[in-house]
Parts: C-alpha cells; sequence; structure tokens
C-alpha cells in the first residue's frame, strides 16, 4: 500500500530543492566525509551568516552512501527509490507504534470492532500529503527522523513495562532521539511525546498509592527532560549560538509589524495544514511569496476559518473532558492529537519563526498523529453503524490512493511539478519565476518572458526574476529592454555582480565600450574572482584590439577557473590569429590537461596542429571532437577535418567529409568549393 501509490515519482528527476541539497551540495559528492558534520543541509558552514541552520549530517551521509553505490553517479531513480523504501518501512514501523498505543490505553478490555492500528497505518502510507517527503529526495531527512523517533517511542514504553532494564531502554530511547534529530531537526520531539505518553498513561497512579510507579514515572520524565534540554543546547552551540535569517518572502507573517497580522494569519496557517491533511486536495511545493495573503483587518472573510479552527479544538477539549466518555476513549484521543501538534510545534513559528509559510514535507511525521486521529473516529461510526466498516475505509482509502498517484506524477520533474503550482498559488512570484524556468528550457520564450514579467509584478522586488528577464531579453537581441531590467536589477541589489556582469554584456554589444567596462569593474568589486566577468572582459578588450588586457583578462579567468572553456578556446584562437602560434602551442598541453573531453576545445586544437603540419595528432584530435558533439555536430567539424585531410593529401577521406558536411548543410560553401577543387 505505501509503495503503489508513490511508484509514479520513481523514473523522475532531482526536483526543487534536489539540486541544492544534492546536485549542488560538495558534501554529497566530494571525498571529505567529516565537512558533513560542519556544514548546514545545503553544504553552507553551519556558523555562517549565510546557512539555513538546517543541521541533518546523516540524511547529508545517507545521501553521500547512495552516491558511492551508484558508481560516483548521481542517479535520482536509486534516491527516489531509497526515499520509497524507507516510507514503506516507516509505515510498517508505525503499525506497532499504533498497536502499543491502543493497547496500553485499552487494557483489551473494550471490544474493538475495527483494527486501529492498521487503518491508522494504512492512511498514512497512501497519505497525499506525503508526495513531496517521498517523490521529493530532500524528504528523506522527514522521513528518517520520523522511523528513528517511531523507534526511540517504542524503546520508551518498553522503559515503562521491563524492571529490569528500564534505563537500558530509557538511555537507547534518548539516543535514538538525538540520532532523529540529526536526520531532522524536528526528531528531537520524540522526548516531548513520550513525556505527553507517561504521564496520560500514569496520571492517577498515585490515588491508588502506587507511589513506587509514581517515583519511576517522575525519575523517567526528569531524565528524558534533561537530555531535551542538552541535545538542544548542543544543537544551539553547533549553530554558532545564532539564529537563522530569513528574508520577508520567505515567511511574510513572521515580518509583519502589526500583531492581529501575524497572530491571526499564523492562525490561517494552522487552518490551511489540517485542512491540506484533511482533504489535500490543494498542494504545491512553494507556499511562500503571496501564496496566502496577510489577514490585515478583522474583516477579512478568512476569520470564519479561524472561529472553525477553534471550535473544533472546544469541541476536541469538550470530548475529553467530558465525564460520561470512557477514560480510555479520551486518552487515546489526547495522544493522538499530542501526536499531531507536539512533532509540529517546530514549524509553527511558536517557538522562533521559521523560513517557511506552509511546508507539506514538514507535516509528515504530524500526519501519524492525524491519521491516527481520523481511524478513531472511523472506529466510532463503525460501532453505530457496523456496515460501514469496509465501504468507509475503503472509500477514504482509494480516493488518497488515486490523489498520491497523480501527485507523484507532478513530483516526476520540474516541469511537472512547477505547472501544478500555479492552480494552486497563481500569486507566488516565485512560482511564476520557477515556471519561466522551465518554460525557457523548453524554448518557450514568450511564454517565460511572460512569467518573469508576472513574478515582478507580483513582487516588484524580485531582482532575480528581473536578471533572468533581462537575460533572454538579451539573447533576444533586445538589448535596450535588457539593460532596462539589469538596471532595475541593480537599482534594488546593488551588490549583484551576475547583473553588473551582465549590463556589461549588452552595453558592448551596443558598442558603449567604456560605460561596460566600468561594469566589468563594478561586478568584480563584489565578487573579486568572477572567471566569467574576467572572461567577458577579455572579449570587450579584443574587440577594443587591446590583446595584451585580453590575454591577461582571459588568462586570470583560467586561474580562477581552470575549466573555463571559453577563455581558454578564446586565448588559443587570439594567439594563433596574431602568429604567435608557439605561445599557443605552449598553453595547449595545460589546456587538454583540463578539459579533455570538451570538444569545442579539442577543436580548436585540432585546426591549430592541422596548421603547423601535424596531421596524426590534429586528426585524432578531430575525431574526438566530433564523437563528443554528438547529436550538435556541425557541417563546419567534418569540413575542417576534409581540409587536414585535404592538405594530408589524403583525398579519398578529404571527399567523404565534405560529403558529410554537405548531408548535415547542404548549403555550406566552404564544403562545396573544397569538393569543386578535389574533383577538378
Amino acid at each position: 500500500m505505501a509503495f503503489t501509490p508513490f511508484y509514479k515519482s520513481l523514473p523522475g528527476d532531482f526536483v526543487f530543492d534536489d539540486s541544492e541539497a544534492i546536485i549542488n551540495n560538495k558534501d554529497v559528492t566530494s571525498n571529505v566525509w567529516s565537512n558533513t558534520f560542519y556544514n548546514d543541509f545545503w553544504g553552507t558552514n553551519i556558523k555562517s551568516n549565510f546557512s539555513h541552520k538546517s543541521y541533518r549530517p546523516l540524511t547529508t551521509l545517507s545521501f553521500r552512501l547512495n552516491f558511492i553505490v551508484n558508481g560516483e553517479k548521481l542517479d535520482a531513480h536509486l534516491f527516489k527509490g531509497i526515499n520509497l523504501i524507507c516510507h514503506s518501512l516507516c509505515s510498517v514501523v508505525l503499525i506497532f507504534v499504533y498497536e502499543v498505543i491502543v493497547k496500553r490505553v485499552q487494557k483489551c478490555n473494550s471490544r474493538m470492532y475495527l483494527d486501529l492500528s492498521f487503518v491508522a497505518a494504512a492512511l498514512f502510507a497512501v497519505h497525499p500529503i506525503h508526495a513531496e517527503a517521498v517523490a521529493g529526495v530532500v524528504g528523506r531527512a522527514d522521513i528518517l527522523a520520523t522511523m528513528t523517533f517511531l523507534i526511540s517511542f517504542l524503546l520508551y514504553d518498553q522503559s515503562m513495562n521491563n524492571k529490569k532494564r528500564t534505563y537500558i531502554y530509557l538511555f537507547t530511547s534518548v539516543l535514538l532521539a538525538g540520532i532523529s534529530m540529526l536526520f531532522k531537526e524536528n526528531g528531537i520531539t520524540v522526548l516531548g511525546f513520550c513525556i505527553v505518553y507517561d504521564i496520560v498513561l500514569n496520571c492517577g497512579k498515585l490515588k491508588r498509592n502506587r507511589i513506587n510507579k509514581f517515583i519511576a514515572t517522575l525519575i523517567r520524565i526528569t531524565i528524558v527532560s534533561l537530555a531535551g534540554g542538552l541535545l538542544i543546547y548542543a544543537r544551539w552551540k553547533i549553530m554558532g549560538g545564532m539564529k537563522p535569517e530569513f528574508k520577508p518572502g520567505d515567511n511574510p507573517a513572521a515580518f509583519a509589524n502589526d500583531t492581529f497580522t501575524k497572530v491571526a494569519t499564523f492562525h490561517y496557517i494552522y487552518f490551511l495544514n489540517f485542512l491540506i491533511l484533511l482533504w489535500p486536495q490543494w498542494l504545491c511545493y512553494d507556499w511562500s511569496m503571496g501564496c496566502i495573503k496577510l489577514i490585515e483587518s478583522n474583516k477579512d472573510f478568512r476569520i470564519i476559518f479561524l472561529i472553525l479552527l477553534y471550535l473544533y479544538g472546544i469541541l476536541l477539549l469538550k470530548t475529553i473532558l467530558l465525564p460520561n466518555k470512557k477514560q480510555s476513549s479520551k486518552r487515546l484521543i489526547f495522544l493522538a492529537i499530542s501526536l499531531l501538534t507536539i512533532p509540529f510545534l517546530p514549524a509553527s513559528n511558536i517557538l522562533f519563526p521559521v523560513g517557511f509559510v506552509i511546508a507539506e514535507r514538514i507535516l509528515y511525521l504530524p500526519s501519524a498523529g492525524y491519521c491516527l486521529l481520523i481511524a478513531i473516529g472511523f472506529h466510532k461510526i463503525v460501532n453505530k453503524y457496523k456496515k460501514l466498516k469496509v465501504s468507509g475505509v475503503l472509500l477514504l482509502l482509494l480516493l488518497y490512493q488515486l490523489k498520491t498517484w497523480e501527485r507523484a506524477f507532478d513530483w516526476q520533474n520540474e516541469y511537472n511539478l512547477f505547472i501544478s503550482g500555479l492552480k494552486v498559488c497563481p500569486l507566488n512570484a516565485k512560482v511564476r519565476y520557477n515556471v519561466a524556468k522551465v518554460v525557457d528550457a523548453r524554448q518557450n520564450t514568450s511564454w517565460a518572458v511572460s512569467e518573469y514579467k508576472e513574478a515582478i509584478r507580483l513582487y516588484p522586488e524580485y531582482y532575480q526574476a528581473m536578471n533572468n528577464l533581462a537575460n533572454l531579453l538579451k539573447n533576444e537581441k533586445n538589448f535596450s529592454g535588457a539593460e532596462f531590467y539589469f538596471k532595475k536589477a541593480i537599482s534594488v541589489k546593488h551588490d549583484f555582480p551576475a547583473a553588473w556582469m551582465n549590463l556589461g554584456i549588452v552595453l558592448a554589444n551596443q558598442k558603449r565600450y567604456k560605460e561596460s567596462l566600468e561594469a566589468y569593474k563594478t561586478a568584480l568589486q563584489y565578487r573579486q574572482h568572477y572567471s566569467d566577468c574576467f572572461y567577458n572582459m577579455g572579449n570587450l578588450y579584443l574587440e577594443l584590439n587591446d590583446t595584451d588586457a585580453a590575454r591577461h583578462s582571459w588568462s586570470t579567468a583560467i586561474s580562477y577557473n581552470p575549466k573555463h572553456t571559453f577563455a581558454w578556446t578564446n586565448l588559443i584562437a587570439m594567439l594563433d590569429n596574431m602568429g604567435q602560434t608557439e605561445r599557443a602551442l605552449q598553453v595547449i598541453p595545460e589546456a587538454l590537461y583540463q578539459l579533455p573531453k570538451t570538444p569545442s576545445l579539442l577543436f580548436a586544437v585540432a585546426n591549430l596542429y592541422g596548421k603547423t603540419n601535424q596531421f596524426t595528432e590534429a586528426e585524432n584530435l578531430f575525431k574526438s571532437a566530433i564523437k563528443l558533439f554528438g547529436e550538435e555536430v556541425k557541417a563546419i567539424h567534418y569540413a575542417n577535418l576534409g581540409v587536414l585531410y585535404h592538405r594530408w593529401k589524403k583525398y579519398d577521406l578529404a571527399k567523404k567529409m565534405y560529403n558529410q558536411a554537405l548531408q548535415i548543410d547542404p548549403t555550406y560553401m566552404s564544403a562545396k568549393k573544397n569538393l569543386a577543387l578535389l574533383q577538378n
């Protein structure tokens, strides 16, 4: 049940946050294992001001193991497959957790018309809210934290009922809580749930003169509380004693000046979290940047939903506090609510502001409490209407499975995911921005331009969208439009080196060389080792016929990025054109060492070797370049190899290459002329 509805996500790609946490994270792909314990989840030093302070080294190590097992290749299929296996195991472990809770509370005295444990675990296994945690690889942090949370709880339960090994189970439970926290921060909340669980099961024992049990309970709670405090303190020290810094767009309510706006919006967000658990029709990968408007007035119609939330809370309390209710039933409901709310506390903005509005993968662990609550409700219905026992449960499971199957398809790739976000959060500027990126990758420029403009309209200070839009316009040769948006981005964020560099490129294309040079120099003020900027500055100097400055700029670009293909290629080509062939030949060995499989460089070097009559070396490089170009091979590549054979007096091979070039481009004049010379 856990595996089937998520199966559709397995053939997918790395999506959304996977790029930063896995693809661009050196802790996953490098050979240095120890750095994982000094960096955050995204590969930034945990004590840096730029860190999000999300310390999950054990999850990162699991990604590293995935990478090694797959022959040091980033294969999304394997990563997603491991996520799905972990989710399936987690669903199975949850059955045992539910069984422990139900048996301890019910004490086997109540007749069970419905297997609460199985129904609750089945709901958890297929719930659509888990699509992000299972299909998004970074969601493994939530799955593994939940797994260790559940095992820690089972061990704590054993410590309550095994007198001989009480402290062994107890300390192992605390150890697993710490491990759970190293998978994801909310894993530490297992200690809070264990304390509540212990109190609920043992409340009233003192009245029965069972003072020994009361003391044992007090000792367990004291040990767990102290351990929790020490773990939280250790976590704070690891962070360098600093809270993470977020932008207003990440969590607008947290930055609201008005107390009413802040409190009302947060409570509305709680309502939405519960709503998507109850009816997961509206799911989105990103709920930030205007997706949920702030409640700034008591006349806002959404206040009704807050009233409904409070009314539900009052009814729950009434159910628990009613004297005519069975004590076991009240305790079970209270524990289900505790399992729902306690793991959610770190994401509630109550203890500290968080860097998101709603994050569906955060609900992975709290949903365990929700599923138990729903199963309890089904049990009460079945007690009255026994014919609904099968049909009601199966209908809900079927609906959840179908929605999960659909949602797993959305998480296959970024195009599906980002487009799906438009249906739920059309006012989210980041959603518009991401849609623009994926449609631009599919060569749909007009749609991309439209989405970037909409993102800027929704969030007028969205300088990244301005920069990307300007780059699109630059590629379309709309230099005036590109200049406008680059300058607009710089006006919002003056220390934006990429925008300054791109502005320099646009100005150079408009022959405004002096302004272009100033833009490049400004970019280098904010990023001193900016290899791309030095490369473009070299192009500008070449345009100004300052070959010494061009050579120096390209050499600097190479020194900062030894694998800068274009800088190597331009440097070699310029030296060749200047007649400095010997100097170019001296440069080539290092270039080939740094970029042995870069077709454009191999092609440029092959041309130079051909001119210096190093025919064998040139032939080998031409062939390697053509093979590496693959489907992107052009007529010029075969034509130049034909010229080499022509000069080498291998006329049959030259004729074959010219014909090959003309098959790719029948209008290629150079190949036609050289073929005519051969035939004459």
